[in-house]
């Protein structure tokens, strides 16, 4: 994995937002701004504790992610970036460059308008960062293909997100009280409408599979269904070292 502190840094130290590509791959057009109101000494220290964070980089759950990926790093294909300036609601975005490579890309200047804490503005950074890099990971062995079947394609699906969603969904994601009943009923009702897909997988249409990872947070049906498949694994005492290799076929199978 590679960084790039650039923007950040120059703008630290001299106050002005250097011109640079990045910005036009975020949004055409893209004209850099910060708000003067930020306060300068939360993004300084969000952008020390970040950065400390990323070299190397400390996911949420590292513990299960060290389980679940292994050694394996990050490969050199995708860049994170710290940087200012980035459009409203832009303040993390992934975008594939020219040459096909992955930018994630944080805005730090407006993740600080979401609160004081600095711990509480790091959780919401690598939330981020471990939800996408996830992905990165998981798709180095399992990409998804043209020629894949509308029924592969869901499994696939729940099995990359699943995963994605359940590294990033808390710190502690293991602390979670997954047998409530609020949790229960979320888990029924995504597993009833991923099984209900799954049985109707040849009339699959595009704006199905765009609401399976889509839209509200517990509404992304095969998104919630493949978090709570991983849970269920979990509890059923599964050895996420072989998760990956197991597959989205094996995983799916918990959805019950």
């Amino acid at each position: 994995m590679l960084t790039n502190f650039e923007i950040i840094e120059t703008y630290l130290e001299t106050g002005t937002i250097p011109p640079h590509p990045i910005f036009q791959l975020i949004q055409e057009g893209c004209q850099p701004t910060v708000d003067q109101a930020l306060p300068l000494d939360i993004l300084r220290e969000l952008y020390k504790e970040t950065k400390k964070n990323l070299e190397p980089f400390k996911p949420l759950n590292e513990e299960l992610w060290i389980r679940i990926f292994g050694p394996t790093a990050i490969p050199e294909t995708v860049t994170v970036w710290l940087i200012v300036g980035a459009p409203a609601g832009c303040e993390a975005v992934v975008r594939i460059d020219e040459s096909g490579h992955r930018n994630l890309i944080v805005d730090l200047s407006q993740i600080c308008t979401y609160s004081n804490l600095v711990a509480r503005l790091l959780y919401i950074v690598f939330d981020f960062l471990t939800h996408e890099l996830a992905h990165v990971m998981i798709g180095q062995k399992y990409r998804y293909q043209s020629t894949m079947s509308r029924e592969q394609l869901l499994r696939q699906l729940a099995f990359d997100e699943g995963i994605a969603h359940f590294l990033s969904f808390e710190e502690d994601v293991l602390g979670v009280d997954w047998d409530s009943q609020l949790m229960q009923d979320r888990k029924r009702a995504a597993f009833e409408k991923f099984h209900y897909f799954l049985d109707h997988a040849k009339e699959l249409t595009f704006q199905d599979l765009k609401r399976a990872n889509t839209g509200a947070f517990w509404d992304k049906f095969a998104s919630i269904a493949g978090m709570f498949a991983v849970v269920e694994y979990c509890q059923n005492e599964g050895n996420l070292e072989k998760l990956l290799s197991d597959g989205p076929k094996f995983l799916t199978e918990f959805i019950t």
